[in-house]
């Protein structure tokens, strides 16, 4: 061990005491972090996974650069020999030398502390997905020191020491990449995959990244980084030995061969891994393990896909993830869970009917079962693939059944990996796999499914004469309504929610029966209609309100923008009032907001669109929700457009015994505009200072009965139609409301129904919306599952000029700035040895 540490000194010595050392260091850490922060403070994400993906590529450039000296510049200098001839063994120089490189990259990486520190000051990052991506990093820079300490050694000139380590550690790293799999694929099917596992080490870096450190990957960089650095040593010790290169090119043929065995062994196992991410969003949750065990029979899981050597190659390692989840789950439902492989292939669909019939008309029993499948629902879906030299179209079957007990099988029809996310709701995401698996157990192992009354309005279309004409000559129908909710309403059947569209009124009632009541964007709501929804939360059940007080039309004009307001007039606060609750009438504006496009202007203006920034379109991040709460502490940023804050009046609330809690706030930097002002265009300036407002609230306990002692309001009479006599005011017919027996309830209140528009409706969006329905309808256990999943950390707050001056000095000075004052410490403090040690010869010389 005393040798080591010798060479290792000797080596990191070497690298601090030249100026090159201090310029490596300087030149990667300015690289590295400024790609990072370019793009940074356009789209502020607290999130280093964007910097350590953007690694490998310059890694393959620093450490050759650093490790092309270790071995070449010994021989140059003719140091070599003497060094061979110190009392050390190879094995000892050869770790040295390794150590002292590894240190000076590990001194390089701690340099780059500076966008941590930005991230947590700024936002609120994983500090499990940065540990993660760090300790791949280690790995991956280890991997490359290994290789070219061993490419060092075979070559006396540094630049072809450089250049063959370089083109090496770009190889290794480009098989590990989709592109490159994929078109070797295209050319030999199945080589890229295999070289991509076996040799791929962009492959094996990004679980790390993820925040997920698996054994299988770990093996992988320390086996080769062993391989490597054996090597080293049989060529040092070897080398004045006879026959010492066919021995050294033999032993490296079966060192190459085992460690690519071992690879292949390992390929697509996991034995064992540690989630680092925060919540653990990798590992089979709690909220899980409790809906599987607690079942009373065993869940029967098919897996429906195309066999491994026929699908593209970005989904070629899907069936083994699939799997992998799939035992993860088995052993955390203890027993009730099972699934079992069915191996499909599209070709075997095309069959016409009379040759899957026998003589006799039956169906022939060999009939291939991709066509018994689509009666199921098991379809298969086309995705890209790269044949040779070409984009092609591949249909393939990823699909998964769900049995339980005599129901009917419910099938996930697409399940594919996160990486080709194309936006479908319908679509499963690997990482969305566990909630969708739970959520359908859980809702199949109900006696009932819940039923939801969905009470949104229709809202007439209005079609230009000529274009109506076309339509009815064409034959197509013209539609006279838009649904513009209807988005909600498949989602919740999607959801295995059985839904009542009705429209509070005496022609579409609430149901007879009915579990959950969920109001979105109501407009003038009448006596009648507030009492129902007063009787629903005063008889225990759960209400979800989401309310719009304006919406906004823009016009461009030469003269500028002009910009309209209209209300919307929800009529809901006369009953919420009741309660210590309300909806703002002021309009809310924040200092958070985005750019929104469009349609506001005339001819082509009309069709493309404009580009409107204002207040109103106030963007809500992940750090202004509760994070303690399931509904919003896994939510991404939500477009809170157009929308208005919540009056919470706490004596009322704590008088009725009504605990609210806010679920969602805006910026600390917004303000209110009352709502009967004048809008002017200093009405949309930020004040000197803002103030947060709650958003959203959860309200529970037992709501009293507003209309306690007053007779059941009548509903309104129908308006009275032009040329028509007026509407008798007659007997009430309506029988006699039961009594309904008081209960505990739940309301949750959103100060905003827009987002939740077809047209303005995002995945967050959706999430928001099923969770809020989820924590009043289910166990809240169903929303923490669906909460497993990467968030987007965006800073919502606006970074304001001077704070991002401040970061981009620190990112791109404070570091170098520090290197470079231990370069000049290091280089005065060798200057002032040298001439003491020069002054104290010459004393003793002339003594």
């Amino acid at each position: 061990m005393r040798n080591i540490i010798a060479i290792l000194r000797r080596d990191l010595g070497a690298y601090f005491t030249s100026p090159i050392g201090y310029i490596f260091m300087m030149v990667f850490i300015t690289i590295s972090v400024g790609l990072y922060i370019t793009s940074f403070f356009v789209f502020p994400v607290a999130d280093m996974r964007p910097y350590f993906e953007n690694l490998p590529l310059l890694l393959c450039v620093f450490i050759p650069a650093v490790t092309m000296r270790i071995w070449a510049e010994e021989r140059k200098e003719n140091t070599w020999e003497m060094l061979l001839t110190f009392p050390m063994q190879a094995w000892e120089l050869v770790m040295g030398k390794f150590f002292a490189a590894l240190v000076f990259y590990v001194v390089t990486l701690a340099a780059t502390f500076t966008v941590p520190a930005m991230l947590f000051s700024l936002g609120t990052p994983d500090p499990g997905m940065i540990l993660g991506g760090y300790l791949g990093t280690l790995l991956m820079g280890a991997f490359f020191l290994s290789l070219g300490i061993l490419f060092s050694g075979f070559f006396k000139d540094q630049i072809v020491a450089f250049v063959v380590t370089l083109l090496t550690c770009l190889g290794f790293f480009l098989l590990g990449t989709s592109f490159i799999s994929a078109y070797i694929d295209g050319r030999v099917a199945g080589l890229g995959s295999l070289l991509s596992d076996l040799m791929g080490v962009f492959t094996h870096y990004t679980p790390f990244v993820r925040g997920v450190v698996d054994v299988a990957d770990l093996a992988f960089f320390l086996a080769w980084i062993a391989i490597f650095l054996a090597l080293n040593v049989l060529f040092i010790d070897g080398r004045n030995r006879p026959r010492a290169r066919t021995i050294f090119a033999v032993a490296a043929v079966m060192s190459v061969a085992i460690g690519l065995l071992f690879n292949y062994l390992l390929a697509g196992s996991s034995i064992a891994r540690a989630d680092l991410t925060e919540g653990k969003i990798y590992t089979v949750s709690d909220a899980t393990r409790d809906i599987l065990s607690k079942l009373d029979s065993e869940v029967q899981v098919k897996v429906y896909i195309t066999p491994k050597d026929k699908m593209p190659t970005q989904m070629r390692s899907l069936e083994t993830d699939i799997t992998d989840k799939l035992d993860e789950l088995r052993i955390a439902a203890g027993g009730n869970l099972a699934y079992d492989v069915v191996y499909l292939e599209a070709a075997n669909i095309q069959y016409t009917e009379q040759e899957r019939k026998d003589e006799d008309g039956e169906k022939d029993e060999n009939e291939a079962i991709e066509q018994r499948m689509l009666d199921k629902g098991v379809q298969p879906f086309s995705v890209q693939a790269i044949s040779e030299d070409e984009m092609t179209n591949k249909l393939v079957y990823s699909s998964i059944g769900i049995a339980y007990k005599d129901k009917t099988e419910e099938i996930l029809p697409q399940v594919i990996p996160d990486e080709m996310n194309s936006g479908a709701y319908g679509t499963v995401l690997l990482s969305q796999l566990e909630y969708r698996l739970a959520n359908t157990v859980y809702k199949m192992s109900r006696a009932k499914a819940p039923v939801v009354a969905l009470v949104a309005p229709k809202e007439a279309v209005t079609i230009d004469p000529q274009i109506r004409a076309m339509m009815m000559q064409m034959g197509q129908p013209v539609p006279d309504q838009e649904d513009p909710y209807e988005v909600l309403q498949e989602v919740l059947e999607m959801e295995k929610y059985e839904v009542r569209r009705v429209d509070l009124t005496k022609d579409s009632p609430l149901p007879e029966e009915y579990d959950t009541l969920v109001v979105v964007n109501p407009r003038s709501l009448n006596e009648r209609q507030l009492w129902e929804i007063n009787r629903a939360l005063h008889g225990g059940k759960p209400v979800v309100m989401a309310v719009q007080t304006y919406e906004w039309n823009y016009q461009a004009t030469r003269q500028g923008t002009q910009i309209q307001r209209r209300e919307e007039n929800p009529g809901v606060n006369p009953l919420l009032e009741k309660y210590g609750l309300g909806v703002s009438k002021d309009v809310l504006m924040d200092t958070s907001h985005t750019t929104l496009t469009m349609q506001g202007g005339q001819g082509l203006q009309a069709l493309v669109g404009q580009p409107f920034k204002l207040p109103t379109h106030i963007v809500v991040g992940n750090d202004t929700m509760d994070a303690e709460s399931p509904v919003t502490n896994r939510l991404s940023q939500l477009l809170y457009l157009w929308g208005t804050a919540l009056d919470l009046k706490e004596d009322k609330l704590k008088e009725l015994n009504l605990e609210a809690r806010v679920l969602m706030r805006s910026s600390g930097g917004a303000w209110t505009v009352p709502g009967d002002a004048q809008m002017t265009g200093q009405s949309f300036e930020a004040p000197a200072s803002g103030q947060s407002y709650p958003l959203m609230a959860a309200v529970t306990g037992q709501f009293p009965d507003a209309y306690a002692g007053t007779p059941r309001p009548a509903w309104p009479k129908p308006e009275q139609q032009p040329g028509m006599p007026p509407a008798p005011d007659g007997p009430d017919n309506e029988p006699a409301a039961s009594p309904v027996e008081a209960k505990p309830s739940k309301l949750v209140l959103l100060g905003c129904s827009e987002l939740f528009r077809k047209n303005f409706l995002q995945r967050a969006n959706l999430d928001l919306f099923l969770n809020s329905v989820d924590s009043v309808s289910l166990d809240e256990s169903l929303i923490k599952v669906r909460g497993r999943k990467p968030v987007d950390r965006i800073i919502s707050e606006k970074l304001s000029d001077t704070t991002k001056m401040v970061w981009r000095f620190v990112n791109y000075g404070l570091a170098n700035l520090v290197i470079a004052a231990a370069g000049l410490a290091v280089f005065t403090y060798r200057r002032s040895a040298r001439n003491a040690y020069t002054v104290a010869q010459a004393r003793q010389q002339a003594n």
